[in-house]
């Protein structure tokens, strides 16, 4: 028990520590690549800032040098307007220089001159507000000189002799210096927008033919922590939100352009903040999934020997339980065999001994290869001598060994090998236990598809085959006395007593108790004497161990029987006793029968009484109808029995007595009630047309105060239906009033548990 339970605890280990490791690893792996991204996204943030930086430093450091030399310029403009010269001489020498395509003056009549010649600009241009604002440079504005196109003009005042007689502009067109910086934003892999503080229209736009303006930008959908109002209200900084291009999260560092009036926003979209970032989880992504499934297999093996030794464990504990009632039904090392062969998928299992014991369990088709006579003999010798040789070799209790018709077998023993091919046996596996006195016991299977893992049951059960054997064939007369009724070779009370303890504890499946009472037995007795009356109890305890083969019998009493019956479906069951019923049709013998049945057992005391109750209903049933045929009722099915007298009812009287105070058959669907053969109990002149008005006076006048509401929900019939419907039985502990303490069981009389219409209630003495 202690290597299988250590092996099972091993088992688990194994799954519970696996899968804590996968938990680990993604915990760890999801971790690192969140560790990736955050590292990314803040490099993205910190690089968008440096290059932000580069690009408003150059940007600002072209618009000064673009400056200084229209200065330079408008004070050559300035001489020669002192001078009496026109403006030709400097429009002539002019080349594009930085930023600047053209040049142009505004003279104070509002006429502009160029190199082209003079447009009138009045309306359009107020040279004293141009004068006013100095030198300055301009966002994106319309062309004065030509329509529908937009500048970015720079303008220096032309001073001489401390007057303002011209203005001197600069022009840049758009694509000029969009040209130059959407170069610089593709070197960079980025997105470049300059804008108009004051007018928010985009100056440069590295992503629009035809720039837009910063109010756009309201409509975007802004990443958690970041908003519009923050970006234009704030001088420098991030923010983050998607493309309405391609629903990507772009990245964005913005800052204000000093002496300019300009802002700058430099930006990335995700897909290139995360590029490398990608790359290295997807990589990482490939190592995960091939750790996972390499994990996810190891689980699968686990879980795969788990299984077997799930496997392993069903069948060893079904055999076990077999072989502990060996003594009680002679098939169960056969049937325990059986087992053994199911589980190795093999052609036969077989057990034997040094003392000559010697079972087989064959497939039925099979047959005609079991190897019998001196050719089992012969191969008995030679298991039995690589048993010892093992033992001897390796000095432990229990071994297993594993024959395989190979080459290697042909060599070492050429004689053995051909024996196993004229029988067609490929392989045998087989365990041994040894005990003190060198008896050897072997348990094999021959011809096995799973011997691998056959080994394991096989070493698991081996000890307990063993000590089945022994136990059968040394057990005393005086130990089998201890559990056998004498007369009949059927279990007795002693043996009922300890395998109700083994019962509720094992909690089997689909569970019956069937309580047999023989009716008239005294009568018999008196009439033919006892022998005839010992003669009608064997006969009657045969006829059960026959029908009932496999499952244990009790005589419980001078005339009563009980079975246990486990694992067998309760249609079964009622089969089973109406081959019982039809046998004793026969003979003269009658008798009473109350089945009750659960899906798994929980109480067998509770069971028992149940049944009991049912027997007594029928014995009741067969005594009130002694004038014609009488019957005997479980649940829902009825047995026919012969006219019998009434000499015996007083008997039973005495023996209910003992045990119930009361039995009531009740109808739900219309509350009639009737006694089952006791006394009245609810009151001397009950009126059994009214159950709840009986019950009603009963609980006023005898039931203790204390506990009126609790009896008084018995009332509530509804609610026993349901109980009973949930396969529960409804039941309270009460007191009366002089101080007797009772308990109140109701049971279904219905097969249809979800329509139950007649009950039984039973007062019993607690």
């Amino acid at each position: 028990m202690g290597v299988r339970h250590q092996r099972k605890k091993n088992g688990h280990n194994n799954i519970f520590y696996t899968i804590i490791a996968v938990i680990l690893i993604c915990t760890v792996f999801l971790s690192l690549v969140g560790y990736f991204y955050n590292e990314a996204e803040a490099e993205a943030y910190e690089m968008l800032h440096l290059q932000t930086k580069q690009i408003k430093d150059d940007l600002i450091l072209q618009l000064k040098s673009d400056r200084e030399n229209l200065v330079t310029m408008a004070s050559f403009a300035s001489k020669l307007y002192g001078d009496g010269e026109s403006y030709n001489l400097m429009f002539d020498s002019f080349k594009p220089i930085g930023l600047f395509s053209n040049i142009g003056i505004l003279n104070p009549d509002n006429v502009f001159v160029t190199r082209r010649g003079s447009i009138d600009l009045n309306g359009k241009i107020s040279f004293a507000d141009e004068a006013a604002k100095g030198e300055y440079i301009s966002g994106r504005i319309p062309d004065l000189t030509r329509d529908g196109e937009e500048i970015i003009r720079s303008a220096v005042p032309i001073v001489s002799q401390g007057k303002t007689v011209g203005v001197l502009y600069g022009v840049i067109q758009l694509d000029t210096i969009g040209k130059k910086y959407n170069q610089m934003a593709k070197e960079l892999d980025a997105q470049l927008f300059v804008y108009d503080k004051e007018s928010g229209k985009f100056v440069i736009d590295t992503i629009d033919t035809n720039p837009g303006q910063l109010s756009e930008l309201q409509k975007r959908e802004y990443n958690e922590g970041y908003s519009y109002e923050q970006l234009i209200t704030t001088d420098k900084g991030f923010t983050s939100f998607k493309s309405i291009r391609n629903g990507e999260n772009l990245y964005v560092h913005y800052s204000t352009i000093e002496d300019f009036d300009w802002g700058i926003m430099l930006a990335r979209y995700e897909s290139q903040v995360f590029a490398k970032t990608h790359n290295i989880s997807k990589n990482l992504f490939v190592d995960f999934g091939l750790m996972i499934s390499i994990m996810a297999l190891y689980l699968i093996y686990i879980m795969f020997v788990e299984k077997s030794r799930s496997a392993i464990a069903v069948y060893a504990s079904a055999i076990r339980k077999l072989l502990l009632e060996v003594n009680q039904q002679n098939n169960n090392v056969f049937e325990s065999l059986k087992r053994v062969r199911e589980f190795s998928l093999s052609r036969s299992a077989f057990l034997v001994d040094s003392d000559g014991e010697d079972y087989n369990y064959i497939l039925p088709s099979k047959k005609e290869q079991l190897i019998s006579g001196e050719d089992r003999n012969y191969l008995l010798f030679h298991l039995f001598r690589y048993a010892a040789k093992f033992h001897k070799t390796n000095n432990s209790t229990v071994g297993f060994l594993y024959v395989k018709v190979n080459s290697r077998l042909q060599k070492e023993n050429g004689e053995f090998y051909e024996f196993l091919k004229q029988h067609k046996i490929d392989n045998i596996s087989f365990a041994t236990v040894i005990n003190k006195n060198n008896h050897i016991s072997i348990l094999g299977v021959v011809n096995s598809k799973k011997s691998k893992v056959v080994r394991a049951l096989l070493e698991d059960v081996a000890i307990c085959f063993s000590i089945a054997i022994y136990n059968k064939k040394h057990l005393s007369r005086t130990e089998l006395a201890a559990t056998t009724d004498s007369l009949t070779g059927a279990l007795n009370r002693v043996a009922y007593k300890k395998d109700i303890l083994v019962l509720d504890e094992e909690r089997p499946e689909d569970f019956s108790c069937i309580y047999i009472d023989v009716n008239e037995l005294h009568i018999v007795n008196n009439k033919y004497g006892h022998a005839a009356g010992d003669e009608m109890l064997i006969y009657i305890a045969n006829t059960l161990k026959e029908v009932f083969y496999g499952h244990s019998i009790y005589r419980m009493g001078g005339d009563e029987f009980l079975v246990f019956a486990t694992n067998t479906r309760q249609e079964e069951i009622k089969k089973s006793i109406a081959v019982f019923v039809e046998q004793l049709k026969t003979t003269t013998y009658k008798v009473a029968i109350g089945l009750s049945y659960r899906a798994q057992n929980t109480n067998c005391e509770e069971l028992v009484r149940e049944a009991e109750i049912r027997m007594y209903e029928a014995k009741a049933e067969y005594y009130q109808n002694k004038d014609k045929n009488s019957t005997s009722r479980t649940k829902d099915k009825t047995y026919v029995h012969s006219k019998t007298g009434i000499s015996e009812i007083d008997t039973m009287l005495s023996v209910l007595k003992e045990h119930y105070n009361g039995i009531y058959r009740v109808s739900l669907a219309t509350d009639n009630a009737r006694r089952i053969l006791m006394p009245a109990y609810l009151g001397y002149n009950e009126n059994e047309s009214n159950f709840s008005k009986l019950l009603t006076k009963y609980i006023d006048e005898t039931v203790h105060p204390d506990f009126h509401r609790a009896v008084m929900s018995f009332l509530n019939y509804d609610a026993i239906r349901r109980q009973l419907a949930d396969g529960n039985t409804p039941k309270i502990s009460y007191k009366k009033v002089n101080g007797e303490a009772v308990v109140l069981s109701v049971y279904s009389l219905e097969e249809n548990a979800d329509d139950v219409k007649e009950t039984l209630w039973v007062f019993a003495k607690e």
